[in-house]
């Protein structure tokens, strides 16, 4: 990403930036992209082309970090800036969408291609989450643990991955678990763990055995939710197990979410002083409209709980970026830092917040982005950008070809040819209960070997695959996507696109 070329003299803001104890109205001066300095002497410094952007009245702080939202995949969105820089989030980390099977897609058709930097929190299973609706259970759906694979990727994307995502669900029982924290620690990032979320199926005693495994650093998301094997004992206090993993330094997230926070189990817990270390939205298609609909919309509910505002702002600047090792990058405003700058207004009033069971409390404030700067560039907020249908709801264009197709180039048209004959001796249905991840896995091979083959790079192919068959670009796993596809609709789609036509039986 550029650098922005013009100085800025932010005047008057109210700065709250945790990782310096600043908390009160300062000048920061911006130059290069950068944070030139803060207060007088830096503005009697600063270059003499400088623009003054009055602040005077909103709140400043460093860009917001998002550690858990979904950009990739089954629960990903077309213009993942929709709920990055255009939600005043300025940095953000996709929790699980893929993993190390489709790494490199995700870094083909990511790493670099926002405005919000985005880091991966890829989940154990080699096609990382697979939907919303997928029942845990079969642990042949984990298929296997590729250390070298996950060396290499390591190695030839150095910071992409910041965590290990696993999820204490299932019945998987403790395995996969230890498997994960084993290899975490092979690759060099914290351990994810995904609690809760047992709607289909009883809960199983390895959601504590997660708070065992988990050591300092290591980060446990979902800590709020009021489904089977919550926090909280049958008499509303808190496990001892929870307890002894915060003591040790495990990280405590919120990941809101669709299914994952409950205001009654909340409110138990700030009783009882357990807080969290880190807020994170868990946006995805099916939360968007409500109740996260972003990050701003659930802070305010941690004021109501009891957070002052400079720690919910720490909550998600300086400390997520503390604990997945980007303090050097994020989360602060001090000199030499990255100008990644929240602009935003505490409003006062009357406002309803929704848990996701239904419940809701009024609360008397809430946070409204107003403004975003990103390497020192200005980017304005629109916060209902994300909710226009187009971008959540993937749909495959089953009665006609879209638009995107018009726009393929004679290589992507030679890729497309290839992939249809390479799939020619393939069979597949879709059955989201029994996904059949094995033909999926071999589906997304033949695309990868099919552009490799001929020489066009991934991106390239694999965007040339979802113009063929979506009105919007999402980014889905190729192999997924193949196969939510009927056999016969890909067939003719593929020779439609390309201009052959078969020749009639």
């Amino acid at each position: 990403m550029s650098n922005g070329e013009a100085a800025l003299v932010l005047k008057d803001g109210h700065l709250i930036d945790p990782s310096q104890n600043i908390d009160g109205t300062i000048d920061i001066v911006v130059a290069d992209g950068k944070i030139r300095g803060l207060g007088p002497e830096a503005v009697a410094k600063a270059p003499a082309n400088a623009e003054t952007v009055d602040l005077a009245g909103h709140y400043v702080s460093p860009g917001w970090f998002d550690i858990h939202i979904h950009a990739y995949g089954t629960l990903g969105f077309a213009n993942p800036d929709s709920i990055g820089i255009k939600q005043g989030v300025t940095s953000y980390v996709d929790a699980g969408g893929p993993g190390i099977g489709v790494m490199e897609e995700f870094a083909a058709l990511l790493d670099g291609q926002t405005v919000t930097d985005l880091y991966a929190g890829p989940y154990i299973r080699p096609m990382g989450i697979i939907g919303a609706q997928f029942i845990e259970g079969d642990i042949r759906s984990l298929m296997n643990f590729p250390v070298t694979q996950w060396v290499d990727f390591m190695a030839a994307h150095p910071g992409l991955v910041r965590y290990l995502k696993v999820a204490a669900l299932g019945t998987y029982g403790t395995g996969p678990l230890k498997m994960a924290k084993g290899l975490a620690e092979i690759i060099g990032v914290p351990l994810y763990g995904h609690i809760g979320e047992y709607q289909h199926q009883p809960a199983d005693p390895c959601v504590y055995e997660i708070f065992n495994i988990s050591g300092p650093g290591d980060i446990i998301t979902h800590v709020y939710h009021a489904n089977d094997g919550p926090v909280l004992d049958a008499d509303g206090k808190v496990f001892p197990v929870v307890r002894d993993a915060m003591r040790r330094g495990v990280i405590f997230d919120v990941g809101f979410g669709a299914f994952n926070f409950g205001w009654d189990l909340a409110e138990k817990c700030f009783a009882q002083d357990l807080r969290p270390h880190i807020i994170s939205s868990d946006l995805q298609q099916f939360n968007v409209l409500g109740p996260v609909k972003s990050l701003a919309n659930i802070l305010g509910i941690f004021l109501h709980l009891g957070m002052t505002k400079t720690e919910v702002i720490d909550a998600i600047t300086h400390t997520p970026a503390k604990v997945l090792g980007l303090a050097d990058t994020v989360g602060s405003l001090a000199p030499g830092m990255p100008a990644d700058i929240t602009v935003f207004d505490i409003e006062d009033g009357d406002f309803e917040a929704m848990d996701t069971y239904a419940g809701s409390r009024q609360v008397a404030r809430r946070f409204v982005p107003v403004l975003v700067f990103k390497n020192g560039v200005r980017h304005e907020i629109d916060m209902d950008l994300c909710q226009d249908d187009r971008n959540w709801l993937m749909q495959i264009a089953e009665d006609h070809v879209p638009e995107a197709a018009a726009s393929l180039d004679d290589h992507q048209r030679k890729f497309l040819r290839a992939l249809r004959v390479a799939l020619e001796p393939y069979d597949w249905t879709y059955d989201l209960e029994n996904m059949d991840l094995e033909k999926a896995t071999n589906l997304q091979n033949v695309v990868t070997e099919t552009a490799n083959r001929i020489g066009l790079p991934l991106r390239e192919a694999l965007m040339a695959l979802y113009g063929t068959f979506l009105d919007s670009p999402f980014t889905l796993q190729s192999g997924l996507l193949l196969l939510q596809v009927n056999r016969d609709l890909a067939m003719t789609r593929l020779d439609a696109v390309t201009g052959v036509r078969q020749a009639a039986a």
